[in-house]
């Protein structure tokens, strides 16, 4: 019988750690979402008569937001992992990355978002070289491009997902042993963590009724889920 808890316990664990807490993640959430979606507008407004020029810039800009947005998320890991344990949280702990060992922050987010671009560099390209009059099809093969792009980006925040963590409780690591570790660490789990993060997709649909903001409540359920599924991996494997 495996010693890791079932979705359904972790998520009792992450309700009970949002118990009294929910202004402070809920607050934390909207502040990230707004954050990253006024980020992510520089990606759309930098442009160049130059395509080459307008290429690089994109993919630039891209890197930079998400590189920042992936700081940002370490920031809600820190808070999410501290109520996991009990302990307090506060709105200001979005901003812990920047603050703490900036450097191994940059870098591991550096190197997220590098790989997320990977995922979506035929978009950008397919956008740069081509328009709806030049070939038929258009928005059907935009549409599978961008949908491949993100499957990629999914699988790399799967894969990393608990990397976050580690930089939170093992700070005298170097970013390439915090990274390695977290792969190692979700190794044999990333079906477990991705079943996990299904098992929401039905509230987010429901959340659509409430034009959204009950996305926010989801969200921190979500990321309060997946803190409790790293104290529940660190708490049966050795790292």
């Amino acid at each position: 019988m495996s010693a890791f808890k079932e979705n359904k316990y972790l998520k009792a664990d992450a309700r009970e750690s949002l118990l009294g807490n929910l202004t402070t993640t809920v607050i934390s959430i909207f502040l990230y979402m707004l954050s990253t979606m006024t980020l992510s507008e520089l990606i759309a407004n930098f442009r160049s008569g130059s395509i080459l020029i307008s290429l690089l810039l994109s993919m630039v800009v891209f890197f930079v937001v998400n590189t920042c947005a992936n700081m940002l998320r370490l920031g809600l890991s820190c808070i999410f992992l501290s109520l996991q344990f009990g302990r307090t949280a506060r709105i200001r702990d979005l901003l812990y990355a920047f603050r703490n060992d900036s450097n191994t922050a940059v870098i591991i987010s550096a190197f997220i978002a590098v790989l997320e671009l990977a995922c979506m560099m035929p978009v950008f390209l397919f956008l740069t070289f081509f328009s709806a009059q030049d070939i038929p099809g258009y928005q059907v093969i935009y549409l599978l491009l961008f949908l491949s792009g993100l499957i990629g980006t999914i699988a790399i925040r799967i894969r990393y997902a608990m990397c976050s963590y580690l930089f939170l409780d093992f700070s005298g690591f170097t970013a390439e042993e915090l990274i390695r570790g977290g792969t190692k660490l979700i190794r044999g789990h990333l079906g477990r963590l991705f079943r996990l993060y299904l098992s929401f997709i039905p509230l987010y649909i429901l959340s659509v009724l409430s034009f959204g903001v009950a996305s926010l409540w989801v969200s921190s359920y979500t990321h309060a889920a997946e803190a409790a599924f790293y104290k529940d991996l660190m708490g049966n494997t050795a790292f």
